[in-house]
């Protein structure tokens, strides 16, 4: 459950004090609303004191205690050398944050305040864990509030990416709009209204981010060095739009060159971003045409693309065909897709078994992890798949019950999800979660 005692934090203009009076840290032990002073004493050196509670695991709220100050923008709290803390506010005494992921085991904690370390002779038990979190959005409450993370409000969310500093892209399709969310601060603002995005490409350095408007097909870019604001990089792609083609995801290579998209037309292409045509646009090449039975029968069906940096391929999900495909170029150059997992039926009773044999119902998005292994976002199902490389093995990662109009945080297999869209892979292969009809971004965390 969503802890409602931040509700109200505002990063840069006043602080909440939260008081933990047991170990436990539970929500009844928390002040909610308390009368904020500052408690620093100056004249006193600054220092770490200690931490409670003394173990826990990724996202547990902790008060780390000393005298330190309360300008957040000088402060860090890391945990095991290098893990940075989500600093949520301090009193001066009292900086409440959140548990980074971090190696299993006892470790060390330490505040930085400007050049100033503070350390202490004592150490947090870190348990590894798996756990589903709510990061932002209210289930059953829309809304197009931005302002700071715990009372931003969410319409329907597709898509899901991640940028430079594990910010996390959430683009609410039907409104037109997409979001950044940044838990390190608190806030969540509107970078783009007024055209249908899909799911953004994201380069390797996560500074960049492409664009493909679902309905005209024209590419922007957004470059963190210029606050993420849209630039038109291409008119509309005649060859995805024709025929009221849609157009809900894209993909760029490492080293930038190509664009990939594939329309819910079955057109799959790429964009030459160093060569332009005779009329000043960049080159599309078109690699591959091939509808799916079925496929393409309805329109705004979020078909994700996602690569494979172990096989270089790329996996989609078709919701109309309730499988997995994969796109791979062939070694005399030309390319072909085939059908990777799921038997083409819909089914949602999440069964386990192997890729072939499985039933998916309405997937949507799709990524790939370090190893090679495959999420899918089984929407019918409620609940995020994996299949397993090289094995092919699929099983539950997340969700698969059916929860009818709820939501719940929690372990993995005894969370429920609402109709979700999609998922990402942040750069400590952490998953967020596109909560689609659930209104939010949920975060998934697997050690």
């Amino acid at each position: 459950m969503k802890d409602k005692f931040l509700k109200s934090i505002q990063r840069k203009s006043w602080l909440l004090l939260a008081l933990f009076f047991i170990s436990s840290c539970s929500n009844e032990d928390i002040v909610k609303h308390p009368v904020i002073t500052n408690k620093y004493d100056p004249s006193k050196p600054q220092a770490l004191t200690g931490f409670i509670p003394e173990k826990g695991g990724i996202g547990d709220k902790i008060i780390v205690q000393g005298n330190f100050g309360t300008d957040l923008s000088k402060m860090k709290v890391i945990f095991a050398d290098t893990k940075e803390a989500n600093i949520i506010s301090s009193d001066g005494t009292s900086i409440y944050c959140t548990v980074p992921k971090q190696p299993g085991g006892n470790n060390s904690v330490k505040v930085v305040v400007g050049d100033k370390e503070l350390t202490i002779d004592k150490t947090f038990a870190y348990t590894q864990v798996q756990k589903v979190s709510t990061v932002c959005g209210t289930y059953n409450k829309r809304g197009d509030t931005d302002g700071n993370i715990y009372d931003a409000l969410f319409n329907n969310v597709f898509a899901v990416g991640i940028v430079a500093g594990d910010n996390i892209v959430a683009v609410e399709s039907d409104k037109q709009r997409v979001r950044l969310i940044s838990e390190s601060e608190n806030l969540v603002t509107t970078l783009i209204s007024g055209f249908k995005a899909g799911k953004p490409a994201i380069n390797k350095t996560r500074d960049k981010m492409y664009f493909i408007d679902v309905k005209s097909a024209k590419v922007y870019i957004l470059r963190r060095e210029n606050s993420w604001q849209p630039e038109l990089l291409r008119e509309g792609i005649t060859e995805l739009s024709a025929n009221n083609g849609e157009t809900w995801s894209c993909i760029i290579d490492d080293e930038e060159k190509y664009l990939y998209t594939r329309n819910h037309l079955g057109i799959f292409v790429r964009i030459n971003l160093t060569e332009k045509d005779d009329s000043g646009q960049y080159k599309v090449e078109k690699l591959l045409e091939h509808r799916w039975d079925f496929e393409a029968w309805v329109s705004d069906h979020c078909s994700y693309l996602a690569y494979s940096r172990v096989e270089d391929c790329f996996y989609f999900a078709e919701d109309r065909t309730h499988a997995v495909y994969r796109i791979k170029q062939n070694a005399d150059g030309t390319w072909s897709d085939e059908r990777y997992a799921g038997n083409g039926w819909p089914n949602q009773t999440n069964t386990e078994g192997y890729r072939e044999d499985i039933q998916f119902a309405w997937p949507n998005g799709v990524t790939v992890d370090n190893e090679g292994n495959i999420y899918v976002v089984n929407a019918g199902g409620q609940s995020i798949r994996k299949i397993s490389y090289p094995d092919g093995y699929v099983t539950i990662a997340a969700g698969g019950t059916m929860s009818g109009e709820t939501e719940t945080d929690g372990l993995p297999l005894e969370c429920t999800f609402l109709y979700p869209k999609d998922i990402a892979m942040d750069s400590e292969e952490n998953f967020y979660i596109a909560g689609g009809a659930g209104l939010n971004v949920r975060k998934l965390a697997i050690e």
